[in-house]
């Protein structure tokens, strides 16, 4: 069972790798991007603010500016960034079960709740944002909700080919389990929330 220990662990391993890939980063623009990627996600969006981001980079304001004019472009950089990392990494799996909708579909909620896979231990990325902008027409908000529905359409179309009955409701089904494990694992840290989603995606995909 995941304890407070664990997550602590978790968190930790998390920043660390975080603070490796800025470390990494060549160029000053992906230097400013790595960094606001660990703050945002780490502190949430409205409590970094320009300076430390400034700070923790290494560059100046001007350079800062030159290559992302506000705050709101920058947090659209980043939330783009997770969103391209995320497509990658699904494709990826999803190539190694050529003709296996099943077995991509198990493989990628498995994926979903290994340490280092998805590096989302305060829950989902995009909702977080979204929930830190009220304004149901903001890019924020809708970055964070053509993220979901990409999500949506890669399930439903793995559960068509799988030959799923309803595979639109299905898929709506597995994006709220997946929501739902994330919020939990984020909140109890408890490992037995893994289980239990496994169980329920596997309930839904083989429904017939």
């Amino acid at each position: 069972m995941r304890n407070t220990s664990s997550a602590a662990v978790r968190r930790r391993r998390a920043d660390m790798l975080a603070r490796r890939r800025q470390k990494a980063a060549v160029s000053a623009r992906e230097r400013i991007l790595t960094t606001a990627d660990r703050l945002f996600y780490s502190h949430g969006i409205q409590a970094v603010g320009i300076q430390w981001v400034v700070e923790e980079s290494q560059v100046t304001r001007v350079t800062l500016y030159r290559h992302f004019p506000s705050k709101d472009e920058l947090v659209l950089a980043y939330l783009d960034r997770r969103a391209q990392q995320g497509r990658a990494a699904v494709q990826a799996l999803i190539d190694r079960y050529p003709g296996d909708p099943r077995g991509a579909l198990h493989a990628w909620a498995v994926a979903f709740t290994e340490d280092g896979v998805v590096d989302e231990y305060r829950g989902c990325t995009f909702i977080n944002a979204a929930a830190e902008y009220g304004q149901p027409d903001h890019p924020v908000r809708a970055s964070a909700i053509a993220m979901r529905r990409w999500v949506c359409e890669t399930k439903e179309a793995l559960l068509r080919e799988a030959g799923h009955p309803d595979p639109a409701a299905a898929a709506r089904t597995l994006l709220a389990l997946r929501t739902g494990y994330l919020i939990s694992a984020s909140l109890e840290e408890d490992a037995g929330w893994a289980g239990e989603f496994l169980a329920a995606c596997d309930r839904v995909v083989d429904e017939h």
